[in-house]
């Protein structure tokens, strides 16, 4: 079912927590709500599945309004970050505790519990208690409690941030399997933008209570919206310039340089804020038109990939590169005006290449 989400507010006495949200979730969407700390993403998975109270606007479905409704009429499943397992119970009895209220026969409880069980890949361990588990055996248990009610949206609140590295990566794995598996809709709440790009199959950037942009892992990762998710998408993070285009529209100056540049592109005449990728800002000896000189601060060799850091700048190279602190190279801007993200110094928002860019 569609959930469509429409002017959503929510105010704690004078605090705005979440101001004017619209969005439509699709059927079977995976999709992610991201955003550092305080932004409101929580608070807004809470209101769709009824635990916290909307100020204003609307949550509606074809089956209509959800927005004054209880919890238990919504059809929605949670699994919240801290599992809430109780420890007194079985991993099977956890699992059939969430279908008690459903009005199910013993005979479909029993067998709904099965099902999630193996889904989840845990029906060896259904006489184990809690502690007994690991913490990922336990996250699996949460989700297969959510999985039993057959509900057709599941809801997810940070559900990996007490995993380890590993872990979260072998359940982002577990979480994507069973999304295709079952099609049932995901609305997943993360703070971590790598679960956000690789797992969802849309996006929303929420900061500063209010939604930043809407779309697919690479429509923020290519054409962010504004500074804040160009700089919050994409690790390493985006590198800054500013810079001033001349009045000839064909050649520009970095902020403290006297050096005048050619432009890749003709630009009409301003101030801009450019952002670039670290894999599209090259690390070299060699001097070009669009090379700044600088003095290596930090190297990071990933294997199959070399971090190179000066000041607040990071190059990010595919391979293996011979390079080393105190060494002084260039970092080149790119030669493709498709790799120039271009931002309004006074709004931060993107200015398209389209508007930007003037005739030959």
């Amino acid at each position: 079912m569609v959930i469509a989400i429409e002017h959503l507010t929510k105010k704690f006495q004078q605090t705005t927590v979440l101001d004017d949200v619209s969005v439509e979730i699709q059927p079977g969407e995976f999709f992610v709500l991201v955003g550092p700390s305080g932004s409101g993403k929580s608070t807004l998975l809470r209101m769709i599945a009824g635990l916290t109270t909307v100020t204003a606007g609307q949550i509606r479905t074809e089956a209509g309004d959800l927005t004054r409704l209880p919890p238990k009429d919504r059809h929605l499943a949670m699994v919240f970050q801290n599992y809430a397992l109780l420890p007194f119970l079985t991993v099977a009895e956890n699992v059939r505790f969430g279908l008690e209220n459903l009005g199910l026969s013993e005979a479909e409880k029993t067998v709904r519990v099965r099902e999630a069980l193996a889904l989840v890949h845990l029906e060896n361990l259904a006489d184990r208690r809690p502690k007994a588990l690991s913490g990922g055996q336990q996250q699996r248990v949460a989700l297969a409690r959510a999985l039993a009610t057959k509900a057709d949206t599941i809801l997810m609140d940070e559900p990996l941030s007490n995993l380890d590295a590993q872990l979260r990566a072998e359940m982002r794995t577990e979480i994507m399997r069973l999304h295709r598996e079952i099609g049932m809709t995901l609305i997943y709440v993360t703070h971590d933008q790598v679960e956000a790009m690789t797992m969802g199959d849309r996006i929303m950037v929420v900061e500063g209570h209010r939604v930043q942009q809407v779309g697919t892992p690479l429509d923020l990762y290519n054409h962010p919206a504004n500074t804040f998710v160009a700089g919050f998408i994409g690790t390493p993070q985006m590198n800054w310039f500013e810079l001033t285009v001349m009045p000839d529209q064909r050649h520009y100056r970095l902020a403290g340089a006297d050096t005048v540049r050619p432009l890749p592109m003709p630009l009409a005449a301003g101030q801009y804020r450019l952002g670039v990728r670290p894999e599209h800002l090259v690390t070299g000896r060699t001097r070009g038109p669009h090379a700044l000189a600088v003095t290596v601060d930090a190297v990071q060799q990933l294997g199959d990939q070399t971090l190179v850091f000066a000041g607040d700048r990071v190059s990010a190279t595919s391979g293996q590169l011979d390079v080393f602190v105190g060494e002084s190279r260039y970092f080149t801007l790119p030669e493709a005006p498709d790799h120039w993200h271009l931002f309004s110094v006074a709004t931060g928002a993107r200015i398209g290449m389209e508007a930007a860019t003037v005739g030959a």
